[in-house]
């Protein structure tokens, strides 16, 4: 895709601006030991990080250390967070569940095989908002990649009202908690009504994340900020 001035300008502003964030958070992984046992699973010794849309900045840059790959839609606003992983070492494969779908869920295959963990907001990129669609099933299924429900928040955040997920920012010098759920595994056959099935233990599982921070944090004197935009 070819940038317009403009474009080019938001691309290397939205890079200083989270470069600038990144540098200023603090991470607190608090259950690692599942993601080191999700890791186990399968022979590459890689997953697959699941989470909720909202909450995918504080989730890839809380692994940005790992070797990453992420789905990213073929929009304007996919171009600029792909110009953004790509300065943090992220690989994107491109695509979405409306636009280029299946050619983004051949390149994460891919990207598995070659030893990559991938990242996946289950119920983007336009939702409904936590509604699991059926696109990490599918890669789980076909690769033996163990998913691993994911929920990561920062203590202050500025929550974007206006938006369909309610996407959040971790505030700069805010502390980034991570969550991990239990890891799952797909089997190669599944029917449609196991991928159904699957596809509610998984938002189950995602819900029951986002509770148990929402009890964490507000324990912990967290400080949150709505915003519309």
């Amino acid at each position: 895709m070819a940038f317009t001035r403009k474009q080019k300008f938001i691309c290397w502003l939205a890079y200083g601006l989270v470069g600038l964030f990144q540098l200023s958070y603090r991470y607190t992984r608090l259950n690692p030991e599942l993601r080191d046992q999700a890791s186990q699973m399968n022979e590459k010794k890689t997953l697959a990080y699941a989470c909720w849309h909202q909450n995918a900045l504080s989730t890839v840059m809380a692994h940005t250390w790992r070797r990453l790959a992420i789905l990213v839609s073929r929009s304007f606003d996919g171009e600029v967070i792909a110009f953004v992983a790509k300065k943090f070492g992220i690989h994107s494969a491109r695509g979405s569940s409306s636009r280029g779908g299946l050619e983004a869920l051949r390149q994460l295959i891919k990207l598995t095989k070659e030893g990559y963990e991938v990242g996946i907001t289950v119920d983007g990129p336009r939702g409904p908002r936590h509604e699991v669609k059926g696109g990490v099933i599918a890669l789980a299924s076909r690769t033996g990649v163990p998913i691993l429900p994911t929920a990561s928040r920062g203590r202050r955040t500025w929550t974007l009202v206006k938006s369909w997920d309610h996407f959040r920012v971790p505030k700069p010098f805010t502390e980034i908690v991570v969550l991990y759920g239990q890891p799952m595994l797909i089997p190669h056959r599944v029917t449609e009504e196991d991928v159904h099935v699957y596809q509610k233990k998984l938002a189950d599982e995602l819900m029951e994340l986002e509770a148990r921070l929402d009890t964490m944090l507000a324990h912990g004197h967290s400080r949150t900020t709505a915003i519309e935009a």
